[in-house]
C-alpha cells in the first residue's frame, strides 16, 4: 500500500551522468554482518558538491570510505535488503541535489523516496539505531572504529536511522504524507551530513 503518488520507470534508476549531474563521486559503506570476524561491506556512490578532496580515514587508511552501522534487530538477508535500498536511496538523492535539470531533480528524488519506503518496509518494525561509526578497509577486508568519531559521521548516522524510524511511522498511517515528509528531512539532513564530513 504505497501511498506516495510516485510514477518511477526504471530510467530513473541508472547512475547520473555528466550532462545531467555535476559534483563529486563519494564512497560510503554499511555494514552487513560478518563472516569469520571479518566486516561484510555494502557500499554506495553518493555525488557531493563538489569540494577539494582531502584525506579523511584513519593513519594508516587515509582512502578509507566512512562507515555506518546501524542495529536492529533482523536477519543478515533481510538487513542486506534494507541496507541495500537504503543506499540506493542515498545516491538518488544526491543525484536529485546535483542534477542541473528541475525536472530530473524531481524524478530522481521521487525515486529515492521510493527506495526510503521501501527501505523501511523490509524492516518489518524492527527498531533502527546508530551503532557506531567508523572506516571501511576494503583492500584489507577489516573495520577501523573510531575512538574519536567525527561528529558529522555521526550525525549522519543518526539521520539515517530517524528517517527510516519516521518512514516507519507512514507505513501504515492512512495519511502517511507529514511522516514521509519529516523523514526526507532527516535524510537531507544526513546528506549534508556527508558533504560536511568529506569537505571538511
Amino acid at each position: 500500500m504505497l501511498a506516495l503518488a510516485l510514477v518511477v520507470t526504471a530510467t530513473l534508476l541508472v547512475p547520473a551522468t555528466p550532462a545531467s549531474a555535476a559534483g563529486r563521486p563519494v564512497t560510503v559503506c554499511f555494514i552487513v554482518g560478518n563472516i569469520g570476524g571479518r566486516p561484510i561491506f555494502d557500499c554506495f556512490t553518493i555525488l557531493l558538491p563538489d569540494f577539494t578532496p582531502k584525506p579523511i580515514g584513519p593513519v594508516g587508511c587515509l582512502s578509507c570510505p566512512p562507515v555506518i552501522d546501524l542495529w536492529d534487530r533482523i536477519d543478515p538477508q533481510e538487513r542486506f535488503e534494507y541496507l541495500d535500498q537504503l543506499g540506493r536511496g542515498l545516491s538518488l538523492l544526491g543525484e536529485s541535489a546535483q542534477a542541473v535539470d528541475p525536472g530530473k531533480a524531481k524524478h530522481l528524488r521521487e525515486a529515492a523516496t521510493e527506495n526510503f519506503w521501501s527501505s523501511a518496509k523490509l524492516l518489518d518494525g524492527s527498531e533502527v539505531k546508530l551503532g557506531q561509526v567508523g572506516w571501511a578497509d576494503l583492500k584489507n577486508e577489516k573495520f577501523y572504529g573510531d575512538p574519536d568519531p567525527e561528529p558529522s559521521l555521526v550525525a549522519s548516522g543518526e539521520n539515517l536511522a530517524g528517517g527510516l524510524g519516521l518512514m516507519q511511522k507512514a507505513l501504515g498511517d492512512p495519511h502517511p504524507e507529514p511522516n514521509i515528509e519529516a523523514a526526507m528531512a532527516r535524510f537531507d539532513e544526513a546528506y549534508r551530513d556527508f558533504g560536511a564530513l568529506f569537505a571538511g
